[in-house]
């Protein structure tokens, strides 16, 4: 029925209504319908149970969805957090909920037709809106960081956040036009108890585009690697993905409401 590779046509799997809405989570949907791209539009190809799936044991629910969908390249829900996000995408599945409580088959048209349009092109980049956002660093000590890069070199706190669920403190600095220009990201873990080296403590560099969904399909269409594809930020109204250099470093493409 399907293997552990991709093979063409593309696959789309939707954890939603047959023929409605994409409104299941993650987390609890029991089933996934599989489209593929036909001659007159999208069909529905199969549908298929998490716990036909099962294998005996006690084999987590997640390795069993990350099994029975192995053949898709995209999956369609109404919530997903970016851990098993991020799991995923380390096996080529792009889960996204950007689309929760949208039609179904409109949605997976439109996917088909923008995944098809990107492939036919080779046309250069247009970045006119893009521009660096921030660096981010890990730092072990939050307020000798925060005297260094404001008393010594002169930097204005734009925001900090005290973040009680994951455990850490995160703080923006800048110069001047303040988020009109690059700014600083400091983050504190605060269960970290190892000292940060040169190397570790390097997060992320931030682009702000114009859409993030279209240049991720273009990247991907690229084969470069997306750990976290788009999806909102949980205290914003930005879209957010993280992709990686050909170092493995990463960049977070964020996209401003408009």
């Amino acid at each position: 029925m399907y293997d552990d590779t991709h093979p063409s046509p593309l696959l789309i799997a939707v954890a939603g209504t047959l023929g409605g809405r994409i409104d299941k989570h993650f987390g609890q949907a029991e089933e996934f319908h599989i489209y593929r791209q036909g001659v007159d539009g999208p069909e529905l190809v199969e549908t298929r149970s998490v716990t036909a799936h099962e294998q005996p044991g006690d084999e987590d629910r997640r390795d069993t969805i990350c099994r029975m969908l192995a053949d898709c390249r995209m999956l369609l829900v109404a919530k997903i957090g970016p851990v098993p996000q991020e799991r995923l995408a380390g096996i080529g599945i792009e889960a996204t909920d950007l689309h929760a409580g949208k039609n179904v088959d409109d949605t997976v048209a439109e996917l088909f037709a923008a995944k098809a349009a990107v492939a036919t092109t080779d046309a250069t980049v247009d970045s006119t809106d893009f521009r660096l956002l921030h660096a981010m660093l890990r730092v072990s000590d939050m307020e000798r960081s925060l005297d260094f890069y404001t008393r010594l070199l002169g930097m204005t706190v734009l925001e900090q956040r005290e973040h009680k669920k994951n455990q850490f403190t995160q703080v923006y600095l800048g110069y001047g036009a303040g988020w009109e220009g690059m700014c600083l990201e400091l983050v504190f873990n605060w269960s970290n108890e190892e000292t940060y080296v040169l190397g570790n403590a390097f997060g992320h560099v931030a682009i702000s585009v114009p859409s993030v969904t279209r240049l991720c399909d273009r990247l991907a269409a690229a084969g470069v690697p997306m750990p976290r594809p788009p999806r909102s930020q949980r205290h914003g109204d930005n879209i957010v993905a993280f992709v990686e250099d050909p170092d493995g470093h990463r960049i977070e493409l964020v996209q401003f409401p408009s």
